[in-house]
Protein backbone atom coordinates (compact mmCIF):
# COMPACT_ATOMS: atom_id res chain seq x y z
CA UNK A 1 0.00 0.00 0.00
CA UNK A 2 1.13 3.45 -0.50
CA UNK A 3 0.57 7.01 0.69
CA UNK A 4 0.73 10.23 -0.83
CA UNK A 5 1.57 13.33 0.60
CA UNK A 6 1.71 16.64 -0.70
CA UNK A 7 3.11 20.26 -0.04
CA UNK A 8 3.14 22.83 -2.15
CA UNK A 9 5.22 21.10 -5.28
CA UNK A 10 6.86 18.38 -3.33
CA UNK A 11 5.26 14.79 -2.73
CA UNK A 12 6.66 12.04 0.35
CA UNK A 13 5.46 8.75 -0.49
CA UNK A 14 4.66 6.17 2.48
CA UNK A 15 4.75 2.43 1.18
CA UNK A 16 4.17 -0.67 3.37
CA UNK A 17 4.60 -4.18 1.95
CA UNK A 18 5.53 -7.37 3.00
CA UNK A 19 9.24 -9.53 2.43
CA UNK A 20 10.74 -12.87 2.81
CA UNK A 21 12.91 -11.67 5.52
CA UNK A 22 12.93 -12.78 8.74
CA UNK A 23 11.38 -9.32 9.12
CA UNK A 24 8.52 -9.18 6.53
CA UNK A 25 6.64 -5.92 7.35
CA UNK A 26 8.67 -3.11 5.43
CA UNK A 27 7.99 0.24 5.70
CA UNK A 28 9.43 2.72 3.28
CA UNK A 29 9.61 6.36 3.24
CA UNK A 30 10.92 8.49 0.23
CA UNK A 31 10.93 11.86 0.57
CA UNK A 32 10.69 14.87 -1.90
CA UNK A 33 14.36 15.26 -2.67
CA UNK A 34 14.68 11.46 -3.32
CA UNK A 35 16.02 9.37 -0.86
CA UNK A 36 14.54 6.70 0.99
CA UNK A 37 14.39 5.63 4.66
CA UNK A 38 13.69 1.64 4.78
CA UNK A 39 12.70 0.25 8.03
CA UNK A 40 11.87 -3.61 8.57
CA UNK A 41 9.75 -5.00 11.36
CA UNK A 42 8.74 -8.43 12.44
CA UNK A 43 4.92 -7.49 14.34
CA UNK A 44 2.77 -6.45 12.18
CA UNK A 45 1.37 -3.98 15.10
CA UNK A 46 4.96 -2.32 15.50
CA UNK A 47 4.58 -1.34 11.50
CA UNK A 48 0.81 0.33 11.98
CA UNK A 49 2.01 1.90 14.87
CA UNK A 50 5.40 3.81 13.11
CA UNK A 51 3.41 4.44 10.41
CA UNK A 52 1.14 6.39 12.11
CA UNK A 53 3.61 8.18 13.93
CA UNK A 54 5.31 8.91 10.36
CA UNK A 55 2.09 10.02 9.05
CA UNK A 56 1.03 12.44 12.14
CA UNK A 57 4.37 14.14 11.88
CA UNK A 58 3.69 15.02 8.27
CA UNK A 59 0.40 16.23 8.86
CA UNK A 60 1.76 18.91 11.74
CA UNK A 61 4.49 19.66 8.97
CA UNK A 62 1.54 20.85 6.87
CA UNK A 63 1.71 17.91 4.28
CA UNK A 64 -1.66 16.87 2.62
CA UNK A 65 -2.84 13.23 2.21
CA UNK A 66 -3.42 13.32 -2.02
CA UNK A 67 -3.49 11.25 -4.38
CA UNK A 68 -0.58 9.80 -6.55
CA UNK A 69 -1.21 13.31 -9.30
CA UNK A 70 -1.39 15.33 -5.87
CA UNK A 71 -4.80 16.39 -5.77
CA UNK A 72 -5.70 16.64 -2.20
CA UNK A 73 -7.84 13.34 -1.11
CA UNK A 74 -11.13 14.34 0.27
CA UNK A 75 -12.97 12.65 2.75
CA UNK A 76 -16.63 13.60 2.53
CA UNK A 77 -18.66 15.92 -0.08
CA UNK A 78 -21.56 17.50 2.45
CA UNK A 79 -21.23 21.13 3.70
CA UNK A 80 -20.27 21.11 7.47
CA UNK A 81 -19.72 24.06 9.67
CA UNK A 82 -16.68 26.02 9.71
CA UNK A 83 -14.50 24.23 12.42
CA UNK A 84 -11.26 25.55 13.41
CA UNK A 85 -8.06 24.69 11.83
CA UNK A 86 -6.49 22.38 14.57
CA UNK A 87 -10.14 20.76 15.66
CA UNK A 88 -10.04 19.34 11.68
CA UNK A 89 -6.51 18.48 11.47
CA UNK A 90 -6.69 16.51 15.04
CA UNK A 91 -10.05 14.93 13.48
CA UNK A 92 -8.20 14.12 9.84
CA UNK A 93 -5.69 12.14 11.75
CA UNK A 94 -8.44 9.94 14.05
CA UNK A 95 -10.23 9.49 10.17
CA UNK A 96 -6.52 8.43 8.43
CA UNK A 97 -5.88 6.50 11.55
CA UNK A 98 -8.67 4.27 11.43
CA UNK A 99 -8.59 3.90 7.76
CA UNK A 100 -5.32 2.47 7.96
CA UNK A 101 -5.91 0.49 10.68
CA UNK A 102 -8.66 -1.08 8.48
CA UNK A 103 -6.81 -1.61 5.58
CA UNK A 104 -3.94 -2.69 7.11
CA UNK A 105 -5.45 -5.38 9.12
CA UNK A 106 -7.56 -6.61 6.15
CA UNK A 107 -3.87 -7.01 4.12
CA UNK A 108 -1.84 -8.46 6.64
CA UNK A 109 -4.43 -10.30 8.61
CA UNK A 110 -3.81 -9.16 11.63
Amino acid sequence: MIWFFTRESAQVDIEVRRDLDPKPYVLVVTQSDGTERVERFAAGTRLVARMLTVQRRLIRQGWIPSSPTGTPVTVGRRARPRIPIHQRARRAVVRLRRRITRRLAAAFGL
